[in-house]
């Protein structure tokens, strides 16, 4: 089977889709598909250049991977991967495209559904109802591509492949008639069998044993700092020396906004601003934290959830966090509204109750080993290809006859 995957951009600034990449289609090889990667050498969301062998190193060697220049840095708009997909999009079994108003993956489907190629969608969280109520300028341009291009896509796909059931079901007021099916997102389990000692991330913040809250994301919007922030002050006020770590990159300027909160709540010396960091520095931070919080206002999956729970790190997140009823089933954390007040009750429970987050801590190792690793997942996805395939050439056989 022969698998074209298309994503606008496999810049780490961009966030899950890119992470997802990086372990699914090794995860796939391992699984015996033929994959293929398209992607543009943008560094989304600014306009630098990404240096087409650092995409090539984020992936096994034997994934062929294809870096097109894009000559418009807000669209990615790519006349190279479009002469290429008009070439060879007719070589493969079944298009994947990741992500939504981008030209590439926007292009890739249009094209397969012309050709004869069925065409699955993952749109990684932007149908969240949530996202459609933000008035910014670039959301209305993104509401009018939408209208001209994806809305078409998104209705004549051979499938639309979400990452949980709430995903799938906060996307029903569109009344997609394409069919949908649900299959997570993994973790690459090897990497969390053997965790590091604590300590090295602490050492790096100078806390010692303090109490400590990680969030570790972008500094976006959508993430929830407007209330991780209030109600980590309302957490000094029953542990002291309790430290907040926001580890990742500023998106888009919001971080000057997270600075100030941090100022007016008089914060300065409890929160530790760290950029971004990878590998085993991101392990360390995971191990060394005592809670995880993430209280989004909309979360498709939450990678960074998963990868908490991997690595024994209870978590906090809100309800708007689309695994959050997995995580409460298995015991794994704490799920909240996107309430402060609720956000800061939360956390001060699990900080002042070590037993509670060693029990939590378990069930989250137990929870991502047995339903998120991508051995698991890419079993799924295999399977889910297969039907589309079918029941794309059946379809196609009962209109030749």
């Amino acid at each position: 089977m022969r698998i074209l995957h298309v994503i606008s951009t496999m810049a780490p600034s961009s966030g899950g889709p890119t992470a997802v990449m990086a372990g699914l289609l090794p995860a796939q090889v391992h699984d015996g598909l033929d994959v293929v990667l398209c992607t543009t050498d943008r560094d989304n969301p600014s306009s630098k250049r990404l240096d087409a062998a650092s995409v090539h190193g984020r992936l096994a060697p034997a994934i062929a991977t294809h870096v097109f220049p894009a000559e418009m840095p807000s669209l990615l708009i790519s006349r190279a991967l479009r002469a290429w997909l008009r070439r060879n999009i007719d070589h493969f079994d079944l298009v994947h495209a990741h992500g939504l108003y981008r030209f590439p993956s926007t292009y890739a489907v249009r094209l397969a559904r012309r050709c004869g190629v069925p065409s699955v969608i993952c749109p990684h969280g932007s149908l969240d109802p949530f996202l459609y109520r933000q008035s910014a300028r670039s959301v209305l341009l993104k509401r009018l591509w939408e209208r001209w291009f994806d809305l078409p896509n998104l209705h004549g796909a051979s499938a639309i492949h979400y990452t949980t059931e709430d995903e799938r079901q906060r996307a029903a007021f569109l009344k997609l008639r394409a069919p949908s099916f649900v299959v997570p997102i993994g973790l690459d389990w090897s990497r969390y069998a053997g965790l590091p000692a604590r300590g090295a991330f602490r050492a790096k913040l100078g806390i010692g044993d303090s109490p400590l809250v990680l969030f570790l994301s972008r500094l976006n919007f959508k993430k929830g700092l407007d209330l991780l922030v209030p109600a980590f002050a309302q957490v000094r006020a029953r542990f002291p020396d309790a430290v907040l770590a926001l580890v990742g990159p500023d998106n888009e300027g919001y971080g000057a906004k997270v600075r100030g909160w941090v100022m007016e709540h008089g914060l300065q010396d409890a929160v530790r601003f760290v950029d971004y960091i990878e590998g085993e520095q991101v392990l360390q931070a995971y191990v060394d934290a005592d809670v995880f919080a993430l209280p989004s206002y909309t979360e498709n999956f939450g990678m960074v959830v998963a990868e908490s729970l991997a690595c024994g790190t209870p978590v906090v997140i809100s309800d708007q966090v689309n695994i959050h009823g997995e995580v409460s089933g298995a015991g794994a954390g704490l799920i909240t509204r996107c309430d402060a007040g609720e956000v800061a009750e939360a956390l001060c429970t699990l900080l002042g109750d070590a037993p509670r987050r060693r029990v939590m801590g378990a069930a989250g190792r137990a929870l991502v080993q047995r339903q998120w690793t991508w051995d698991v997942v890419a079993s799924q996805l295999t399977a889910e290809y297969e039907t589309i395939i079918a029941r794309h050439r059946d379809a196609r056989s009962t209109r030749g006859t």
